[in-house]
């Protein structure tokens, strides 16, 4: 791009250099020699100035062409990254409220006699049962009824009840919570009847037959780990074994003999009484002149209150001689009182006192619906919780409630229920968690030992 300035300097460069040609044109002229040679030109005074002389052309100055300034590379911003957000989880679809023909599920318990105290937790676990289920979706889409009957700590009524349970009340399974005594007689109707029977009591072990499941403790479970504990704990050796007069107890100390002579203890005493007796005082002071270190009591419900008050009387109370109980729950504890309860060592499959989420929500919820002073949620109503929880599973997967196909999806069944982690054995039996509790002063229970997951030494081949 050009300037004026350089316009005006180029103008004046050309009129300097014509005058100067116009000049030398005249010189040449007036100049000449004879021989025709021009002189030469008439030095100039340099000193003078003279406005004739040849002014030195000012060199031309062309400005390097304006370059054009670079323009401003464009920024451009990095896009942000396009953030997908990740698709909404779908809520989990509520279950299809079941409808039809509802499942019926027996429960034949004690609520009556020696053993009553037992059924009231068993009875509010009945509503559980039903409302559970049902929130799941029910068995195969079908909602679930419970039916209760009651065997009165007899095993001639324990009878009957099932027989009203599988005739008149049509159930598809039954689920027991009672002595040992009613099981027996109660089976072969289960039997005949091919109904699945899952008996969920602690019990002597030994129990096998094609329509039966046996969820409850046994001694392999209770004692097997336990026995040496206690005796670890209180430096005892020496025991006395007390127990009712029917099957539990006497298998169950045939298994506790085992375990004490292989601790290295020994048995110096075994008793065994009438259900319903409410007398101690002959077998208190037996007890008394046994020697023994510890007590193993296996008497159930009004039998083991009536014991546990006498002993005190003769000397023999808890604080003479250590207990280790494996029925004594919380609602014959509570009747006992913490004066003479406190101290007793309990091995069971359950206690209200397990710690985990699952399990104080549940007795959380409990508590909630059956009021502050409801009988205590306990290893019996327990069982029973997880019995019915374990056949609806099973049931589900087999698509139906035949007794058959119900059995073959039981076998290796395994579920976290307030309980603790549980399954069915191949022995058709549950590997189960064992605790321990230390009843306090004040008639609580501190769980102060636990066995986790504790395989049950059984066999079962139903075929």
């Amino acid at each position: 791009m050009r300037t004026i300035q350089d316009s005006r300097s180029r103008s004046r460069l050309w009129f300097v250099a014509a005058l100067v040609a116009l000049l030398a044109l005249v010189a040449a002229a007036c100049g000449e020699d004879d021989d025709g040679t021009p002189d030469a030109p008439a030095a100039t005074d340099t000193g003078a100035e003279s406005t004739d002389s040849e002014e030195a052309p000012e060199p031309e100055t062309t400005e390097a062409p304006e370059v054009p300034e670079p323009d401003e590379p464009e920024t451009t911003e990095a896009p942000e990254p396009e953030t997908t957000e990740a698709p909404d989880e779908p809520e989990p679809q509520e279950p299809a409220e079941p409808s039809g023909e509802p499942v019926r599920i027996g429960i034949l318990f004690s609520n009556s006699g020696p053993a009553g105290l037992f059924g009231p937790p068993t009875s509010n676990i009945a509503e559980f049962i039903e409302e559970d289920i049902n929130a799941a979706g029910g068995i195969n889409g079908r909602p679930v009824e419970t039916y209760l009957a009651d065997d009165a700590t007899d095993p001639a009524v324990g009878r009957q009840a099932m027989e009203q349970l599988i005739d008149s009340d049509n159930v598809d399974v039954v689920l027991g919570t009672h002595s040992s005594a009613t099981r027996q007689a109660a089976k072969p109707l289960a039997e005949d009847a091919n109904v699945l029977y899952i008996y969920a009591a602690l019990y002597e072990g030994g129990e096998c037959s094609s329509v039966m499941f046996n969820t409850g403790e046994v001694p392999s479970q209770q004692l097997a780990p336990v026995i040496p504990w206690m005796m670890e704990q209180t430096g005892g050796q020496t025991w006395f074994l007390l127990g009712n007069d029917y099957v539990w107890p006497r298998r169950s100390f045939e298994w506790a003999r085992q375990y004490i002579e292989a601790a290295g203890g020994e048995v110096v005493g075994e008793e065994y009484v009438p259900l319903g007796t409410q007398d101690f005082s002959s077998v208190a002071q037996i007890i008394a002149g046994s020697g023994a270190d510890l007590i193993f009591p296996a008497l159930v419900g009004g039998d083991a209150i009536a014991f546990e008050t006498q002993a005190v009387d003769f000397g023999i109370g808890q604080d003479a001689i250590p207990r280790l109980a494996n029925i004594y729950e919380e609602n014959v504890l509570g009747a006992m009182g913490p004066a003479v309860t406190a101290g007793m060592r309990v091995t069971l499959g359950y206690f209200k006192e397990v710690d985990s989420a699952l399990n104080n929500a549940f007795v959380g919820r409990y508590f909630e619906r059956f009021g502050a002073d409801a009988p205590p949620h306990m290893t019996f109503s327990s069982h029973i919780y997880d019995a019915a929880l374990l056949y609806a599973a099973a049931a589900n997967a087999a698509g139906t409630t035949d007794t058959a196909a119900v059995a073959a999806a039981m076998e290796g069944l395994s579920m976290t229920t307030p309980t603790g982690d549980i399954s069915i054995t191949g022995s058709r039996h549950l590997a189960q968690p064992i605790y321990v509790a230390e009843i306090q002063a004040d008639g609580s229970q501190l769980i102060v030992q636990s066995f986790a997951s504790v395989e049950p030494d059984e066999t079962c081949d139903p075929a």
